[in-house]
């Protein structure tokens, strides 16, 4: 149990019934046990949600689900958890509380979902809510690994074939085709020069591609206005900009919708979708939208005044603000994005694995004709 005095921290026993026998003072944050805990993966976090909801809707109070799942759940960092949370559940604490203090594990609108079923009497209904929340924020991070390493793969693939053929396979030609003594067509001259030039100043471009996801790290982390760079640029890019567009606005709608379903008001939604939709720009339209609500100006106004948002969202959610039907409505449009990312991420496959295959045969291809080209100029010399 923790209390920011031993005082209150007597006083808190006393009412269970509960004898003080030793405290230690710890600095302020997570308790150390929890600090110490390892990964609790958002599939830890579906299966608490499932038992929490039957346990619940079983009849089961809720001091006994959580001593039952801090006993029994298949993860060891979860159950130290529970178990922490637990204890103050019975100490008096209100179970949004309890796991608000460990947000690394319970995110904020975790936590905000869980104090809108605790204090509207549906937390049955909450966690089934949450579990279904949790089960697409799941399949929405497939999508995104899907549309994004697959191409970084290839990107790297592709880099270290040309590192291969310029620095490897092109200087072992090289005194052949000096010793030819034939004039080299422009483009094998070309091809000469690049490769001479890797090999030779290996000490500038090899520290260079080293550095790039270095500095990709630490400017991320360091640098104020560099992931709103990278963002602008990510949404701009042809084909798969579009396709992060939608994942952005999927997010969107989908936590707008959740939150706002569970009775959190309209303000303290936008607020929190701000660090949800997982990119800037959108982020920046969201708490400028937050500020014009607040103003007394309605949703689709406010989305409408930023092109990120499409005409079709805005319509939509316009019509369920005329109609008071808002969270259905945002989970008509959360549903569109549902069906339409994977067939998008499918179409998007479907055209860049042949293109990628053009690629790569145009590159060997163009290597090769460079350095067969004088070889082919001999031959025509004899015919």
């Amino acid at each position: 149990m923790s209390a920011p005095s031993l005082a209150e921290l007597e006083s808190q026993l006393e009412h269970t019934g509960l004898w003080l026998i030793r405290a230690k003072e710890m600095a302020l944050g997570q308790p150390r046990a929890i600090r110490k805990v390892g990964k609790v993966t958002s599939h830890d976090l579906m299966e608490f949600s499932t038992h929490m909801s039957t346990l619940l809707e079983a009849g089961v109070s809720l001091p006994q689900a959580l001593y039952n799942l801090g006993h029994e759940s298949p993860n060891h960092h979860l159950r130290v958890m529970l178990q922490a949370v637990h204890h103050q559940v019975e100490a008096g604490s209100t179970l949004y509380e309890a796991m608000g203090k460990y947000p690394n594990v319970f995110t904020p609108q975790i936590v905000n979902l869980i104090q809108a079923g605790e204090e509207s009497g549906t937390l049955t209904e909450t966690f089934q809510e949450l579990e279904r929340y949790l089960n697409w924020l799941e399949q929405i991070r497939g999508d995104v690994r899907q549309a994004t390493i697959y191409p970084s793969i290839v990107i790297v693939a592709v880099m270290g074939l040309l590192i291969l053929l310029f620095t490897f396979v092109i200087p072992r030609f090289i005194p052949i085709l000096h010793d030819l003594q034939v004039p080299l067509p422009a483009l094998t001259r070309l091809i000469i020069g690049v490769s001479q030039w890797m090999v030779d100043n290996w000490w500038i471009w090899v520290p260079l591609v080293i550095s790039m996801p270095v500095t990709w790290m630490v400017a991320r982390k360091f640098l104020p206005g560099y992931p709103r760079m990278r963002d602008r640029l990510l949404l701009k890019i042809p084909v798969l900009g579009d396709l992060m567009t939608m994942l952005t606005l999927s997010k969107f709608v989908q936590n707008f919708a959740v939150l706002y379903r569970a009775g959190i008001p309209i303000l303290p939604c936008l607020r929190l979708c701000q660090g949800l939709v997982g990119n800037t720009i959108v982020a920046e339209a969201l708490q400028k939208t937050e500020q014009a609500v607040a103003e007394g100006v309605s949703i689709h106004e406010s989305l409408g005044r930023h092109p990120i948002f499409p005409t079709m969202m805005i319509q939509m959610i316009s019509v369920g603000e005329t109609t008071g039907k808002l969270p259905r409505t945002l989970m008509n449009v959360a549903n569109f994005y549902n069906r339409e990312i994977p067939r998008r991420v499918k179409k998007i496959f479907t055209i860049l694995e042949p293109a990628i295959t053009l690629v790569l045969i145009g590159i060997v291809g163009t290597v090769a004709l460079a350095l067969f080209m004088p070889m082919m100029s001999i031959m025509d010399g004899f015919r």
